[in-house]
């Protein structure tokens, strides 16, 4: 069976019969919405569960831990929204959003192009910029004052005495998580979204390789400072595990696009040399014995692609979706949209 055929977004595989298992690598269908299905990865659950039982940073009561929790959830939520809803305004696809401890991930397939690719990933942090204007606002408006220290928060909810009765409390809460991931989401350190913003902006003039490549350097030594910080500051347990996932996917991702090498990655800045392939028969030219080797090529490239996505599915269908790398969803998720612009290709000609 063919790729495009068959239903590799489940993982009912996943960890089955394994408790254990599933609750590393399982997750939970939680709602679909504007065609988007939201899941919570097994881990962000236990999360969840154990800042409620028993406490993270403030939240010294237990409805100060469930108003913590629910504003993470909502906010993340709405930032992989900001992605999906951006993607799609560019032309491109959203169709999945999956929540983890460590942030959210939203699935999405932008056009192979900087600026869409740039304002699919900005769409994110647009949306916490808008929560926290929304929120300053409003509690402006109330007489309160709003930090630009997100730590600040703390200080100022403290002297203002403010009670869980109160709408400033929320909007203090909302305020605060959402400012702090902003500032969080937009450093510079690949995959984070500052990260992937950088490498968007270097892209046209350094081309896609290039770009991938120096934003995944800058992300090495950004999750190293990181780290750092998060040991001689004390940023918590959670500064350090974002620190080594960042770090991690740079060195995998690097490794990766240095096996491939340039000419793997020509398709994102290249134009469609088909058309080259129809001309009146001639004697053909420079350009067209040109052509004749990047169709070729790609050709070629296509088979191993195949060859690739079956490997990739058969670890589907053994360990689940959650068991694949990054990498490996950015491969098959490239694989449906080729696909799908052959089909629709292939619709035209036939209604031709």
């Amino acid at each position: 069976m063919a790729f495009q055929d068959r239903h590799y977004y489940r993982d009912s595989g996943s960890g089955a019969g394994n408790p254990l298992m599933w609750l590393l690598t399982g997750s939970v269908h939680l709602f679909t919405a504007f065609g988007i299905r939201v899941r919570a990865h097994a881990t962000f659950l236990l999360f969840i569960a154990l800042v409620l039982l028993l406490g993270l940073g403030r939240g010294t009561t237990l409805h100060d831990r469930a108003v913590s929790m629910a504003v993470l959830f909502g906010i993340v939520l709405l930032h992989e929204f900001g992605h999906c809803f951006a993607a799609r305004w560019t032309g491109g696809s959203a169709e999945e959003v999956m929540l983890t401890p460590l942030g959210g991930l939203a699935f999405t397939m932008a056009r192979r192009r900087w600026w869409p690719t740039f304002v699919t990933v900005a769409g994110g942090p647009l949306v916490n910029v808008i929560i926290c204007i929304v929120t300053g606002l409003a509690l402006l408006a109330l007489g309160f004052r709003v930090p630009l220290n997100p730590y600040g928060y703390l200080r100022v909810l403290d002297n203002a005495d403010v009670g869980w009765w109160n709408v400033a409390y929320y909007l203090y809460w909302i305020y605060y998580v959402s400012y702090l991931l902003l500032l969080f989401n937009v450093l510079p350190v690949f995959p984070l979204d500052g990260g992937q913003m950088l490498q968007a902006l270097l892209w046209p003039r350094l081309g896609y390789y290039r770009s991938m490549m120096v934003a995944l350097n800058v992300g090495l030594v950004g999750s190293v400072l990181m780290f750092a910080y998060g040991l001689l500051i004390g940023g918590g347990l959670m500064i350090l595990l974002i620190a080594v996932w960042c770090f991690m996917n740079c060195f995998q991702l690097r490794a990766q696009m240095k096996t491939e090498g340039p000419w793997g990655f020509a398709e994102e800045d290249s134009i469609d040399y088909t058309s080259s392939l129809h001309e009146p028969e001639r004697k053909p030219g420079r350009r067209e014995r040109s052509a004749a080797r990047r169709a070729e090529k790609l050709a070629q490239e296509e088979r191993a692609e195949r060859q690739r996505i079956d490997a990739i599915l058969e670890k589907v269908s053994r360990h689940g979706m959650n068991s694949l790398t990054w990498w490996e969803k950015r491969t098959l998720k490239k694989a449906t949209e080729h696909q799908r612009q052959r089909d629709l290709e292939l619709g035209r000609s036939r209604r031709i």
